[in-house]
């Protein structure tokens, strides 16, 4: 009974991207006691193609010795708007600053939301889903399948802000691709996480991180140290931070540790969707103003210290099983 308590069912969606990647070597290699039943991986559009987040996500996966996991591609553009990519961040592949062998295997051709349905639902256990790019894929599966709802244990999800945003004046990326997928997931009645920038900026990747992982040695290693430097070099140019935030590993985290280290509050949030200027800002009411029923866990600040001791911990236990 106690180590089905530190058992963790998991379905990841994600856009990798540098970060995305960071929060699947989490996954992979959590800090005893706790177990990730990693159920599958999923893709979505965002930090670049679908084709492409797919392929690095294979590619990802490999390279941190994990080959007994399927990756299935996702939605290709959002619920309703355009499709939009993140370039300026990372690079033409969406994973700049390393060149992967090709892994032994291809992504599978099922789609994915089918996949997370038949998974989700075959499982004895409730699922975490933890989502790491935008909400097209889970708000589809909670649209087209409303019964894997009562299998959903809870949805943790990296994006929003409770201010200021990153590529919008009061918006950040995962929202603001894709408001309506994420308007539907907030209003599914599920237990919602919501780590937004104000706790993932605290993440900041410092040269020391990067000394660590580099004393490491090995391929993966060298690895990780290319991925991040380019990583770093782009969100200096981009947002002029002097050092780069790890937005991603820290959802994972609070899916992980089942928010233990965060601190958090379950407040109203909404989606706005309309506006010409604002849509996809996440309205957090924390004075409860619009005296609406709250349905979000928002995390406010979490313990950093732990954070990065299980982040490069799980770095050094992919490093000894890489196949690169």
């Amino acid at each position: 009974m106690e180590s089905s308590k530190k058992r963790v069912d998991m379905w990841i969606d994600c856009d990798p991207g540098h970060d995305d990647c960071f929060g699947l070597t989490l996954a992979c290699y959590p800090p005893p006691p706790i177990a990730v039943n990693l159920l599958g991986v999923s893709t979505v559009h965002g930090n670049q193609t679908v084709d492409k987040t797919a392929g690095n996500a294979l590619n990802w996966l490999h390279a941190c010795g994990v080959e007994d996991v399927d990756v299935y591609r996702g939605q290709a553009a959002p619920l309703v708007r355009k499709a939009a990519i993140c370039p300026e961040i990372h690079g033409e592949s969406g994973l700049d600053g390393f060149a992967f062998p090709q892994p032994h295997k291809g992504v599978r051709t099922e789609k994915a939301v089918m996949a997370m349905a038949d998974r989700i639902m075959g499982n004895e256990g409730k699922v975490t889903i933890a989502a790491t790019g935008c909400l097209t894929n889970i708000a589809l599966l909670l649209t087209l399948f409303p019964e894997v709802k009562p299998q959903v244990d809870r949805i943790v999800m990296m994006g929003g802000a409770m201010g200021l945003g990153n590529t919008g004046p009061v918006m950040e990326w995962n929202i603001q691709i894709d408001p309506e997928a994420a308007h539907i997931v907030f209003e599914s009645g599920l237990d919602v996480w919501m780590v937004p920038l104000e706790v993932t900026h605290k993440a900041l990747l410092t040269q020391e991180h990067l000394q660590t992982i580099k004393q490491m040695g090995g391929p993966f290693s060298s690895c990780c140290v290319s991925l991040l430097t380019f990583f770093s070099s782009t969100y200096s140019r981009v947002f002029a931070f002097d050092q780069p935030p790890l937005h991603d590993p820290c959802a994972m985290w609070c899916a992980i540790s089942k928010g233990k280290g965060f601190t958090h509050k379950k407040i109203r949030v909404d989606i706005e969707m309309a506006s010409s200027l604002t849509a996809g800002q996440t309205v957090c009411d924390f004075f409860n103003l619009t005296h609406k029923t709250p349905n979000v866990q928002v995390c406010t600040d979490m313990d950093l210290q732990e954070f990065w001791r299980v982040m490069l911990e799980a770095v050094r236990r992919a490093a000894e099983r890489s196949p690169l």
